[in-house]
């Protein structure tokens, strides 16, 4: 933890996981009430990252619904359409090492670049699993389009994503997103699902007072 804070908030998180896409907005509106006192660390859990398989009508169907569900609830904008390119896959393992080596590249947390990842596949129907879109996505760290294509497949980047899925698998996970917040004790959950703003910053502001 950085010494300049009091603590760290965690936010366990997906590229393509909608509920994540819905309580974004309310990390943000933490990170600019915390910015004097709580660090913000980005994690990707990999909610999709098993086969690599076409989907079902029956799937579509459902994720367009829960799409639905967590556009009425949080107010999120959805275009309600799945990518149309013919390389389309729902995994977003490639996606989870654009993240990566976003963090890599600006050796930053890439909040706005996951965003705009969100952004792309959840209003503007765009294929996260498409290379050429990802280092589009990622271009404004600078990195060349030839150096994107090297490191998104070699063994660094994918050792490091995959053990960043590790370690929030051993963490613990009940739901997605999920958020920890660390006073120096270890990472303690907060929440588990979709929160508001008001509600997560009601339990970090007792946590911070308690301390």
């Amino acid at each position: 933890m950085d010494n300049r804070y009091q603590g760290t908030v965690i936010f366990m998180t997906d590229p393509i996981c909608s509920w994540c896409w819905g309580t974004l907005p309310a990390i943000f509106e933490l990170m600019a009430l915390y910015k004097e006192r709580l660090d913000f660390k980005l994690k990707c859990a990999g909610l999709q990252v098993g086969a690599r398989k076409s989907l079902s009508q029956a799937h579509i169907e459902s994720l367009l619904q829960l799409w639905r569900e967590v556009a009425e609830v949080t107010g999120q904008k959805f275009s309600f359409s799945l990518p149309e390119a013919a390389n389309f896959v729902y995994h977003s393992e490639l996606a989870c090492r654009a993240v990566q080596l976003a963090r890599q590249t600006l050796d930053a947390e890439p909040w706005q670049i996951f965003h705009d990842m969100q952004q792309a596949f959840y209003v503007e129907s765009r294929n996260l699993s498409d290379l050429q879109v990802l280092h589009e996505l990622i271009s404004a760290t600078g990195i060349s389009e030839s150096d994107f294509m090297t490191a998104i497949t070699g063994n660094e980047i994918v050792d490091i994503t995959r053990d960043e899925f590790e370690w929030c698998e051993k963490i613990g996970i009940s739901a997605l997103p999920t958020v920890f917040l660390d006073l120096g004790e270890g990472a303690r959950l907060v929440a588990g699902g979709y929160a508001t703003a008001a509600s997560l910053s009601h339990e970090i502001s007792a946590r911070l007072t308690t301390h």
